[in-house]
C-alpha cells in the first residue's frame, strides 16, 4: 500500500513539474518569437470566447457588476438629467429596509452626481421636492470623494472647504432626522470621514451608529476600512485590527471575509510581490474562509461580485486556477473593483483572466 501511495505522489509531482516546465518553455518561446506570442494570444482568446468570456474592449470599467434593473434605470436616467427614477429607487429601498442596496444606490448615484452635469439633475430634484432626504443623501454622497482613487485629498489642506463641509453636514442631518432607522446617512458620512478630518473617536462613533442599525452592512465596513488604512487617517495595524474584528464572529454569507483580504492587499501593495507572499497559511486561510462566505451569501447580494473579484485575483495569484476561473466566469464583463481599479483596470484583469484560462483544467 505504501508503495502505491509513493507512486501516486511521484506521479503528481511529475505532472506539476511538466505543467510548470511547459509554462516556462512557452514563455521563453513567446519572448523569442513574436509570431508564437501572437498565435498563443489568439488561442487564449478563442478558449476564453468558448467559455463565454468577453474581450477587453467589452469590459465595463464603470461598475463591479451590472446594476440591478431599478438601479440601472436610475443611473441611465440621471445621465440624461432625469432625477425621478433615482427618487423612486431610494424610496423603494427605504420602504423595504433594503439597506445594502440602498447604500450602494446612493454611492453610485453620488458618483453620477459628481460627474458632468450631475449638479443640474440633483438641483432639479431638490427644487421639485424641497427637503427630500434622499436628494440630500445623494448630494452628500457626491461630495464624498473615493479616497482609493483620490488619495491626494487625504493630504493636509486637501479636503473640503468650510462652507462645503457645513452644507454636507446639514444634508446628512436632514437625512438622519427623516429616517432615524436608516444607516445610509452614516455610511455616507464615513465615506467622507477622511476629507472631513474626523478624529478616530468621531469615525468610530459614526461607524457604531451605522452597524447598530445594520450589523453586517458591507457598505459601512468598506467605508470604515478606507478610513483606517494608512492612506486614510489610520495605519496598517489599525486597518488590520478593524478588518480582523469585522470578520471574526460574522456568520457566513455576510461577506465580512472580504475585509481581511482587502487589508492584506493594501498592506502588500508596495511590496516586491514575491510569489511566496501569496502562499502563506494565514492568507490561504483568509481565502478559504472567503470562498465559504461567497458560497453562503444570497445570490442577489449587491456586493457579492466585489468579493468574487477579490477571490479571482487571490486564487489566480495562488495558482489555484480552476477555482479562480469559477470566480472570473461569475464577474466577467465588469472590472471596476479591487484589485483591478488600482491599475489600468482591464489590462490587469485580462492578464490575470487569460493566465487563469490557459492553466485551468476545465
Amino acid at each position: 500500500m505504501s508503495r502505491v501511495i509513493l507512486v501516486i505522489l511521484i506521479g503528481i509531482c511529475i505532472y506539476f513539474w511538466f505543467r510548470s516546465r511547459r509554462g516556462a518553455d512557452r514563455m521563453l518561446k513567446s519572448m523569442a518569437d513574436p509570431e508564437v506570442a501572437a498565435r498563443e494570444a489568439a488561442q487564449d482568446s478563442e478558449r476564453s470566447a468558448e467559455l463565454g468570456l468577453l474581450p477587453a474592449e467589452k469590459q465595463d470599467v464603470r461598475y463591479a457588476s451590472a446594476p440591478d434593473p431599478a438601479t440601472g434605470r436610475a443611473l441611465a436616467a440621471a445621465g440624461e438629467g432625469d432625477w425621478e427614477p433615482a427618487a423612486e429607487l431610494l424610496a423603494a429601498t427605504a420602504e423595504a429596509k433594503d439597506w445594502e442596496r440602498r447604500a450602494l444606490g446612493v454611492e453610485l448615484l453620488g458618483r453620477a452626481a459628481a460627474g458632468s452635469g450631475g449638479s443640474e439633475w440633483t438641483a432639479a430634484w431638490e427644487r421639485a421636492r424641497e427637503g427630500d432626504p434622499d436628494a440630500s443623501l445623494v448630494r452628500a454622497a457626491a461630495e464624498a470623494p473615493d479616497v482609493t482613487r483620490r488619495a491626494a485629498l487625504a493630504a493636509p489642506g486637501g479636503g473640503l472647504g468650510e462652507a462645503e463641509r457645513e452644507a454636507r453636514a446639514a444634508a446628512l442631518t436632514t437625512a438622519k432626522k427623516a429616517r432615524p432607522e436608516d444607516p445610509t446617512p452614516y455610511v455616507v458620512e464615513l465615506a467622507g470621514a477622511v476629507t472631513a478630518e474626523l478624529s478616530h473617536a468621531e469615525a468610530s462613533a459614526v461607524f457604531r451608529e451605522a452597524v447598530i442599525r445594520a450589523p453586517y452592512l458591507y457598505a459601512a465596513h468598506e467605508a470604515a476600512l478606507r478610513y483606517w488604512l494608512p492612506k486614510g487617517r489610520g495605519s496598517t495595524p489599525l486597518a488590520e485590527e478593524f478588518a480582523t474584528d469585522a470578520a471574526a464572529d460574522a456568520p457566513l454569507g455576510t461577506l465580512m471575509s472580504a475585509f481581511p483580504l482587502i487589508a492584506w492587499f493594501e498592506e502588500h501593495l508596495e511590496s516586491t510581490r514575491d510569489r511566496e507572499e501569496y502562499r502563506t497559511a494565514e492568507l490561504t486561510g483568509r481565502i478559504d474562509r472567503a470562498l465559504m462566505d461567497a458560497a453562503a451569501a444570497p445570490a442577489d447580494h449587491p456586493r457579492l461580485p466585489e468579493l468574487r473579484h477579490l477571490l479571482a485575483y487571490f486564487l489566480y495569484k495562488q495558482e489555484r486556477f480552476d477555482s479562480a476561473l469559477e470566480q472570473f466566469r461569475q464577474v466577467d464583463g465588469h472590472v471596476n473593483a479591487l484589485p483591478w481599479r488600482y491599475y489600468t483596470q482591464e489590462d490587469l484583469y485580462m492578464r490575470a483572466r487569460e493566465a487563469t484560462v490557459r492553466n485551468a483544467s476545465s
